[in-house]
């Protein structure tokens, strides 16, 4: 499990990108690393029943706490889907090697890798702003053509 001055650093660097004003916590309570930002912590099934009702500007996700560890990669998909679809603008996960492939395949990149003797902790994001570069051949430049007009007939 990562230090709480790693999560505070974390939340530091995002905040410099967009503000944070609230949060959603599964896995592990974060609320005394920003006391600044109105934390909201579920345990998995109370979030799984939980109803849309506003969509919070972060997610933290501990993947390898006690009551996250027990589910299967589909629990844990589906956990992740509603979190990145539904309830957060962007999403931090804390996990283990073994999540590696699921997230990968959810979107997820990985910011940190914290390898020491006790711990093998992982740190994905998931931002919609961030998960697509968009190419630099997508433009109107390519696509409308505007020297042509009213020069030929297509």
């Amino acid at each position: 499990m990562p230090k709480i001055n790693v999560i505070t650093a974390l939340l530091d660097d995002l905040s410099k990108e967009q503000p944070i004003y609230s949060a959603l916590c599964l896995g592990q309570d974060f609320s005394a690393a920003a006391p600044d930002i109105a934390w909201q912590y579920f345990n998995v099934f109370d979030f799984l029943n939980l109803p849309f009702q506003k969509r919070d500007d972060l997610a933290i996700v501990m993947l390898n706490a006690t009551d996250l560890a027990c589910l299967n990669d589909a629990q844990k998909s589906q956990i992740l889907v509603k979190l990145r679809d539904l309830m957060a603008k962007r999403i931090v996960v804390i996990s283990t090697q073994q999540d590696e492939k699921l997230l990968r395949a959810l979107g997820f990149s990985q910011i940190m890798h914290d390898l020491q003797a006790q711990q093998d902790a992982i740190l994905w994001q998931f931002n919609i702003l961030t998960y697509k570069h968009v190419p630099d051949w997508l433009n109107a430049k390519y696509w409308a053509n505007p020297q042509h007009w009213d020069q030929y007939r297509w």
